[in-house]
C-alpha cells in the first residue's frame, strides 16, 4: 500500500505551526506548496481541531510535515517549502483535539502537481458532494501499477475530510486490478477505467487507464533480491538498496529485481509500507529509492510463505530475462531449522514479522521454481548448510552463503555485484568468488565474525555419499565412541551455538578432522572421516573466513546429541532430502 495513514504514534508534535524538514527524496529543492484549509465548520461531515500535513514525492517518501492547530473560524494557511517539483502525495490527517491528540477523524489523499508553487484547499465540517480520483487519467505498461487517491469535494476545488480508508476500489475494462487501498496493476493491454466508491455516501470519481505493452530487454545477468524487510533488519534493507544502485549502471550486463517489504507498523525504520516491485536504476548511495517501481502489491503480502517467493521468481523471469540468474534470499537465517518465532527474537528463514510465517528447508526446492538459477546466495544467517545446499541442489549451480551469523549489514552489493557488472561472460564459478571477496574486503567487518563460500551443487551427491558412509560407521561403532564424539562435539567449530534452540551446527571438514583425530583407533571411522574431507574440498570451491572464525571450511552440519536431536528437530529433519538420501538422521538419533 503506498498511502501511510496513522503516522501518529510516531509524531508527537506540541507546536502550532512546525515544518520539519527530512531528507529531500529528489526533491532537488525549490517548489511551495500553499495549503488552506477552511475551519468554518459548518456542520456537517467530519470535524476536528489539529490536521498533520505530509508530503510525499512519487516513490511515497516523506518529504515534509506541517501541524496545523484551529487558530480561526475562517481561513488558515500552512506554507510547506523545499517540496521539490513534480508529483507529490498529500496526506492531511484530522484529529479530534489540538496538537494531534485526541483521535484521528478524518483524512484526505491527493495527488499535487508541483511546479514552482502549488496550492490546495481543504474545508472541515463539510460533507462532500462529488468524488474525484488523482491522477484523473495514466498510462503506465503491463505488469507495472500507479497509485491512485481519492478525495471528497465540496467545491470543484475544495477537498473535505472523510473517514478513515472511507473508500472502496473497481476496476472496470478488463485491462487492470485494484488493491483495496488504491493501486491498479496493469494486466493486459487496452484501456479501462478505475473507480472509487465513497462507502458512506455512494459517490463515484474515476480514472482513466491505458495499459501499454510491456517491452522485455535482455540482460546478461539478472539478479532477483527477495527482500523481506518486515522484521528489525529493515534499515539494512534500505542501506543494501542503495548499494545496488551505486553498481546498476549497464542494464545490459546486470539487472536487479527487487521484491521489497517493509511494514513500519513493527516500529523499524522504512522508506514505506507493503510490498513492492523495483527495478533498481543506477544511482549515487544517497540514503533514498532512486529506482523505478514497477509494482505496489499492497500491504496484504506474505513474505513468509514458499508461494508468495514462487509467484516473484516466476514474474520475474517472465519479465526480465537474462542469460543467467542469481536470486539471493534476503532475511534471518536459522540454518536447516525450523524455529516458532515465539518468544522473538529467534529465526526462521525469511521471517515475515507481520504475519509470523516463515519458510521452512523442506519447501525451499518448490518455491524456487523449476528452472535452476546459476547462483543461489544466503543473506542471512547461518544458512552454509550440506542439509540446506542438498534440499536446492537442483536449484541452482552454485550456493553462496555463510555458515556464520554475518552482520544486519550484509553483503556489500556495490562490491560483490561490480565484478558481474564489468566482468559479466566471465564463469559463474569465477564470479561467485565475488561473494567471498566482498565479504571479507569491507573493513567495517573486521571485528565481526565472517564466513563465506561458493559450494558446487554438482559435487553435493558425492558429498552426501561420504557423508552417509561416515554415519554407517559411526553408527557401527556407537557403544564404543561416547566420550570421544562428546569431546569431537565439544572441540570442532561451532556456529550459533544453542542449547535452548536445539541448535548444534558444526563445520564439515573440522568436525572430520577432530573425529580422525580423536579416533584414530577406529580405522574405518577415520578413512570414511577423510573420504568426507576430500568430497568436501571438492564440492567448496571458494571458502573465505577471518580471523574470529577460524577451523572454517565452508560447508556445516547439525551434529546434536541424539537427546537434543530427538526432542524437537527429529521430526522435521526427517522431511529433509538430505535425511532421504543418507543415514545421517539415523546417526543423530542415537549419537551420545
Amino acid at each position: 500500500m503506498m498511502k501511510l495513514p496513522k503516522l501518529a504514534r510516531r509524531f508527537a508534535f506540541l507546536v502550532l505551526l512546525a515544518v520539519l524538514a527530512s531528507c529531500n527524496s529528489g526533491a532537488g529543492g525549490g517548489g511551495t506548496l500553499y495549503y488552506q484549509t477552511d475551519w468554518t465548520n459548518r456542520g456537517s461531515g467530519i470535524t476536528g481541531l489539529s490536521q498533520r500535513v505530509n508530503v510525499f514525492d512519487s516513490s511515497e517518501k516523506l518529504i515534509k510535515t506541517a501541524i496545523v492547530n484551529q487558530d480561526t473560524g475562517g481561513l488558515q494557511q500552512a506554507t510547506i517549502t523545499e517540496v521539490g517539483s513534480g508529483m507529490r502525495h498529500v496526506r492531511v490527517d484530522l484529529f479530534s483535539g489540538r496538537d494531534l491528540q485526541g483521535v484521528q477523524t478524518g483524512e484526505l489523499d491527493v495527488w499535487v502537481d508541483i511546479g514552482r508553487e502549488a496550492s490546495i484547499l481543504s474545508g472541515v465540517g463539510e460533507s462532500p458532494t462529488q468524488v474525484k480520483v488523482t491522477p484523473a487519467a495514466a498510462t503506465f505498461p503491463v505488469q507495472h501499477s500507479r497509485q491512485f487517491y481519492a478525495a471528497g469535494y465540496s467545491l470543484p476545488d475544495k477537498m473535505v475530510f472523510t473517514e478513515i480508508d472511507g473508500f472502496t476500489w473497481e476496476a472496470f475494462g478488463g485491462v487492470a486490478t485494484v488493491t483495496e487501498d488504491g493501486a491498479a496493476t496493469g494486466i493486459a493491454e487496452g484501456s479501462g477505467t478505475i473507480r472509487a466508491t465513497h462507502t458512506d455516501t455512494g459517490l463515484q470519481g474515476g480514472a482513466a487507464i491505458t495499459i501499454s505493452p510491456f517491452q522485455t530487454e535482455q540482460s546478461k545477468w539478472t539478479v532477483l533480491v527477495y527482500l523481506n524487510g518486515a522484521n528489525d533488519l529493515s534499515q539494512f534493507s534500505m542501506l543494501n538498496v542503495d548499494q545496488m544502485e551505486t553498481v546498476a549502471g549497464n542494464p545490459a550486463n546486470l539487472r536487479f529485481i527487487v521484491q521489497w517489504k517493509q511494514a513500519p507498523d513493527l516500529g523499524f525504520p522504512t522508506w514505506f509500507d507493503g510490498t513492492r516491485r523495483y527495478l533498481i536504476k543506477n544511482n549515487v548511495a544517497d540514503g533514498q529509492i532512486d529506482s523505478e517501481l514497477i509494482q505496489d502489491m499492497g500491504t496484504g503480502v506474505d513474505m513468509g510463505d514458499p508461494d508468495t517467493l514462487n509467484d516473484f521468481v516466476q514474474w520475474a523471469r517472465t519479465y526480465y530475462p537474462g542469460d543467467r540468474f542469481v536470486i539471493v534470499i534476503w532475511n534471518h537465517g536459522n540454518g536447516w531449522l525450523n524455529r516458532d518465532r515465539v518468544p522473538p527474537p529467534t529465526r526462521g528463514v525469511s521471517y515475515d514479522d507481520q504475519t509470523g510465517n516463515y519458510i521452512r528447508t523442506h519447501q525451499l526446492s518448490q518455491a524456487l521454481g523449476n528452472d535452476p538459477f546459476d547462483i543461489v546466495a544466503w543473506d542471512a544467517s547461518l544458512m552454509q548448510m550440506m542439509e540446506v545446499a542438498y534440499e536446492i541442489k537442483d536449484n541452482a549451480l552454485y550456493v553462496v552463503g555463510s555458515e556464520e551469523s554475518p552482520p544486519g549489514e550484509g553483503y556489500p552489493y556495490d562490491t560483490i555485484f561490480a565484478k558481474f557488472r564489468d566482468t559479466p561472460d566471465d564463469t559463474t564459478k569465477n564470479l561467485s568468488k565475488a561473494f567471498v571477496d566482498g565479504m571479507l574486503g569491507v573493513g567495517g567487518y573486521v571485528n565481526r565474525k565472517i564466513t563465506q563460500s561458493s559450494i558446487e551443487t554438482a559435487q553435493l551427491d558425492s558429498l552426501a555419499s561420504a557423508l552417509d558412509n561416515l554415519a554407517v560407521e559411526l553408527i557401527a561403532n556407537q557403544a564404543s565412541i561416547g566420550a570421544d564424539i562428546a569431546w569431537v562435539r565439544d572441540n570442532t567449530k561451532s556456529y550459533s551455538e544453542s542449547q535452548a534452540m536445539n541448535r548444534h551446527f558444526r563445520d564439515v571438514v573440522d568436525l572430520c578432522l577432530k573425529t580422525e583425530s580423536r579416533l584414530a583407533a577406529f580405522p574405518s571411522i577415520v578413512s570414511a572421516a577423510a573420504a568426507v574431507r576430500a568430497a568436501a574440498a571438492a564440492a567448496v570451491v571458494w571458502e573465505g573466513h577471518n580471523n574470529n572464525s577460524l577451523n572454517s571450511y565452508g560447508v556445516s552440519i547439525d551434529f546434536s546429541k541424539a537427546s537434543d536431536f530427538n526432542l524437537n528437530n527429529s521430526t522435521d529433519y526427517a522431511l529433509l532430502r538430505f535425511a532421504t538420501a543418507t543415514q545421517w538422521n539415523e546417526w543423530l538419533q542415537i549419537a551420545p
